[in-house]
């Protein structure tokens, strides 16, 4: 991977579409709401001014449309939001919306976040130097451009900027003791239309920052208000506005609410190298067809007339249909966690339509099973990664990355939870990290490591000692099975390996690749050439296709049960192995799709339909999801969510994130199509549809689709520790909560 520059986005013609009258905004009851036909032309009373008495003008009715359902609020979204004000950006440095501005490795930010005194919310540098990462349009960099500042010293002191590392844009002022509003100069191009490296030099460490403007007019010392708590809504001041980078759903609207007449806000879609979709938002009900850019990143803005400020309530991306509802069905009797170690999602046909290896397993479980297509580890090796399926907490919180580490005892396990539930629980792994002794569990009724107790280490030696140990079936159990096979070392099943490399070979690796010898050929010690790669993928591809094999045998074990429809059955895996693709192999070595992007199924009909679901999931919502089946009662430190209303339809439409972690020193994060990846302050961005390799970074000409993924992902990172799924949402796309919490 290679470091990107940002480079111009370009806004385009315009163009002016109306809702479709088959498409209409709806109450969570499903009655459908009224709208107005958005365009140039305005509903009778859109424009008057206030009444007398101060009174605002009737806000005009939209006509009625057919039933919708909001797959995003831009209202609880405020957060990731960008201020435009004065016809330049505004950077609320005392929000919590402060951390998408903030680019940092694995130590913690220059900047001391969310502080407040005397009424003024602010942030504050930590040392002498600390910087921020700004997205800007192309007008916004138009002409000479001003950083403005306003700061508060606690002593007279020079302030420094330097601008995208240019140092002829190197620019300093003299700042008063207390608060002051500095304006720094930057020459002409020193800002560019995209992404902008932004560093402020202070002669002292601890300059404490409410705002930063960069670009157009000057905004007031008061340019920081952008929500009314009280009535729920945005406030967009005349000549300002918010823009949000996002992805246009399929059919989708923009959809609000404004009670003022006088009020109209403008609505400006850009989407990334397409024509900008222009309308207007007036009065209650009205909305904005956004179809034509469909599956597009894109930068949303709102921007207000006719009134000093707009109210936008209920501000939301729309699409067609009523919003589904979970059915919660019988719940299972037992349960059966397979992890898979090192099994690639690209491995899996039901998966990648191009994977070599016969799954056939896999592909029948598609008929009776919800696929996660976009699941991720959270670490790139066994003991992180899967501590993270354990305790469902992220890395930054379970510390299970050194060797010594062990999980503590103070976090509830998946194997607690099932105990909770009344079920014997029962576990076998044939990988040597995964024992009682670490911390993976202590509520077992039966557990076994085949590395430390012997018993063989072939999946169906997992499977034959998991079988064994159920010696009640019909009676409630929850059984663990971790297979090794598709983990170093690789030894060859037929009859795929024979499948899978057709032609003559005599080299080093016909019937094994080692431990060992892959060790050294990562350290460069042990050479190989193409015909020997050829071979070590083959190895490992007859192992995917074995596992699959053994998986059918489980699932017909549970039929000879007679306890198949009584069984959830989640098959993943800890992560993936780089086979040579960035010239490594194995694993721990990176945040590569290969690594982090893992096969995840879910079998249980009452609770999980047969299909795919494209929105991303991380293994971290494994125990949610199997307490909320079970009917236990969540851990109020978990930090993963239930799937079971994503598997069922809630929260589809609109792409979520999902994040891994090299040891918390560089993390990926991936939305749908875009991947970023993060590491010491760089980013980088990957098109894994176009190329799923990750060869090229397309941060330079692919700005929005950077900054919709970015956003979200450094929300994330800077409350990583404090992060809820259940109660704060999906980072790309949150609760109401979220906002609540922060104090805004």
């Amino acid at each position: 991977m290679k470091a990107g520059t940002a480079s111009q986005a370009s806004a385009a013609a315009l163009a002016v579409f109306v809702a479709a009258a088959a498409c209409g905004k709806q109450d969570t009851d499903g009655k459908a709401a009224t709208g107005v036909v958005p365009g140039e032309s305005r509903a009778p009373g859109a424009g008057k001014t206030a009444q007398p008495g101060g009174k605002a003008a009737p806000a005009p009715q939209a006509p009625a449309r057919g039933p919708e359902h909001a797959v995003f609020s831009l209202v609880d979204n405020r957060l990731g939001g960008h201020l435009q004000r004065g016809g330049g950006l505004v950077v609320p440095a005392g929000s919590a919306g402060f951390a998408k501005y903030l680019r940092f490795g694995g130590s913690s930010p220059a900047w001391q976040m969310r502080r407040s005194a005397g009424g003024v919310k602010f942030a504050t540098m930590k040392s002498k130097v600390a910087g921020i990462r700004v997205p800007l349009t192309e007008h916004q960099v138009t002409g000479s451009p001003a950083i403005r500042v306003r700061a508060r010293s606690g002593a007279a002191q020079r302030l420094g900027v330097r601008v995208n590392n240019r140092r002829d844009s190197e620019v300093t002022v003299q700042l008063a003791a207390g608060w002051s509003t500095a304006e720094l100069a930057v020459p002409p191009g020193a800002l560019v239309a995209g992404e902008n490296d932004i560093v402020f030099f202070a002669g002292q460490p601890g300059l404490d920052v409410d705002w930063v403007q960069v670009g157009g007019e000057p905004a007031g010392d008061d340019a920081t208000a952008f929500h009314d708590a009280a009535t729920k809504s945005l406030l967009l001041p005349q000549g300002g506005g918010m823009a949000w980078y996002v992805v246009v759903p399929e059919r989708g609207l923009v959809t609000g609410d404004i009670d003022d007449g006088a009020c109209q806000v403008a609505v400006r879609l850009t989407p990334e190298g397409g024509e900008a979709i222009q309308g207007k938002l007036v009065g209650r009900g009205s909305a904005v067809d956004l179809g034509a850019a469909a599956g597009k990143a894109a930068r949303l803005e709102l921007s207000a007339a006719g009134c000093p400020v707009a109210r936008l309530s209920g501000a939301e991306l729309r699409v067609a249909g009523k919003a589904p509802e979970v059915a919660r069905k019988a719940a299972p009797k037992h349960v059966v966690l397979w992890i898979m170690d090192a099994l690639r999602a690209d491995r899996v046909h039901v998966i990648n339509e191009r994977a070599v290896p016969e799954t056939p397993t896999f592909d029948k479980l598609l008929e009776t099973s919800t696929v996660f297509t976009q699941a991720y580890v959270q670490g790139n090796e066994t003991k992180c990664s899967h501590a993270s399926i354990w305790t469902s907490l992220y890395p930054i919180n379970h510390g299970m990355i050194p060797p010594s580490e062990h999980i503590d005892t103070k976090w509830v396990t998946v194997d607690e939870v099932a105990k909770s539930a009344g079920l014997f629980t029962s576990g076998v792994s044939g990988n040597g990290y995964i024992t009682i002794k670490r911390g993976f569990g202590e509520k077992w009724d039966k557990y076994r490591n085949h590395i430390h107790e012997g018993g063989g280490l072939r999946a169906e030696d997992i499977l034959k000692k998991g079988i064994e140990s159920i010696t009640r079936p019909k009676d409630p159990f929850f059984l663990y099975l971790g297979s090794i096979d598709t983990h170093v070392s690789w030894r060859g099943k037929q009859p795929w390996l024979s499948q899978y490399d057709k032609k003559p070979y005599s080299g080093r690796f016909k019937l094994e690749a080692s431990g060992v010898d892959m060790g050294k050929v990562s350290l460069g010690k042990l050479k190989v050439n193409a015909r020997d790669i050829q071979r070590i993928i083959a190895l490992y591809d007859s192992n995917v296709s074995y596992q699959d094999q053994q998986l059918g045998l489980l699932l017909d074990k549970l039929d000879e049960w007679g306890i198949a429809d009584e069984t959830m059955v989640i098959v993943v895996a800890d992560h993936g192995d780089e086979l040579f693709e960035a010239g490594r192999v194995g694993h721990g070595g990176s945040v590569l799709e290969t690594l982090v992007h893992v096969p995840f199924v879910i079998r249980f009909p009452p609770l999980f339909p047969a299909g795919r679901v494209s929105e991303g999931v991380e293994v971290v919502d494994i125990v949610p999801t199997i307490a909320d089946a079970l009917g236990v009662e969540a851990d109020e430190h978990w930090q993963g969510e239930s799937l079971i209303p994503l598997a069922q339809g809630v929260g589809r439409g609109y792409p979520r994130l999902s994040m891994a972690s090299k040891y918390e020193l560089a993390h990926a994060a991936r939305m749908g199509r875009w991947k970023v990846y993060s590491s010491g302050g760089r980013s980088e961005l990957y098109d894994l549809v176009d190329e799923p390799e990750e060869k090229t970074d397309r941060a330079a000409d692919k700005p929005m689709a950077l900054r919709l993924v970015s956003d979200a992902l450094w929300l994330l990172r800077a409350n990583n520790a404090a992060w809820r799924k259940s109660r704060w949402g999906n980072p790309a796309n949150v609760t109401a909560a979220f906002a609540a919490d922060m104090g805004e």
